[in-house]
């Protein structure tokens, strides 16, 4: 009995531990950068003493390798007193980087991994975090934390979330603005557009057009009273002609 209400006061306490952990606000601190043996993911403060690495991807093929953060410099230079192997999986227990007790870290695929930060370090103290390799000093892959990082127990969280959504909120406002003083200037193109293409379109080329048949008519005006005055002519002649002839008989 009494080791049956041990197991459900620990179950109690997970599920509440992971309640209170998805129900937490989560702050994206950055990607880990791929170094070696597929390393990948991405790492969240769920609060100052906790990292989540969600996605985190790593073949497993590292003798000696682990989470290792520090406080100052970067993993390949850096001080080791100010360090701290983080295990996965926890089981309570807190090593330096020296300590030969430490777990070596498995093979993972798109895994959730929860990383808990020993008493002397909060996450706003990190400059770093490696999967290393202790044995050949080999960088699998890294993130450097930002200068200032800010996480969910800190009271002013909320107030640098405020100005970017009052700045795209001030962004959203002048753009309809600017839509409608577009829409007039659009309008005064096309109409300037037709009348340059009307002019040389319409004007030069109704011109060039009416002069030329406006010439032709007037050099065929002078032929045409020609053949009148020859058919008259000729009339007279033969009037002449059967005059003569008529007179000739008589």
């Amino acid at each position: 009995d009494s080791l049956l209400q041990e197991i459900l006061t620990m179950l109690i306490l997970l599920v509440l531990a992971a309640a209170a952990a998805v129900s937490g606000e989560k702050v994206k601190i950055g990607d880990i950068k791929t170094l070696h043996h597929a390393v990948s993911g991405e790492v969240y403060a769920l609060d100052d003493k906790t990292l989540m690495v969600q996605n985190f991807n790593y073949d497993g093929a590292g003798p000696d390798a682990f989470f290792w953060v520090g406080v100052e410099g970067t993993p390949a230079q850096t001080n080791e007193d100010t360090t701290a192997i983080l295990a996965h999986p926890f089981q309570g227990v807190q090593y330096k980087y020296r300590n030969e007790d430490a777990p070596i870290l498995k093979a993972a695929s798109n895994e959730a991994v929860t990383l808990i930060l020993p008493e002397n370090m909060k996450v706003s103290d990190i400059a770093w975090l490696s999967v290393w390799c202790r044995k050949f000093s080999v960088d699998f892959g890294n993130l450097i934390f930002p200068a200032e990082l800010q996480t969910s127990s800190a009271s002013a969280l909320p107030s640098p979330l405020a100005p970017p959504t009052n700045d795209l909120a001030a962004k959203a406002e002048p753009e309809p603005e600017s839509e409608p003083e577009s829409e007039p200037e659009s309008e005064p193109e096309p109409e300037t557009e037709p009348e340059p293409e009307t002019e040389p379109g319409y004007e030069h080329g109704s011109n060039s057009v009416d002069a030329e048949p406006e010439s032709e008519p007037s050099v065929k005006s002078e032929p045409e009273p020609e053949p009148g005055t020859g058919t008259v002519l000729s009339l007279s002649l033969l009037s002449l002609l059967t005059a003569l002839a008529a007179s000739s008989l008589l």
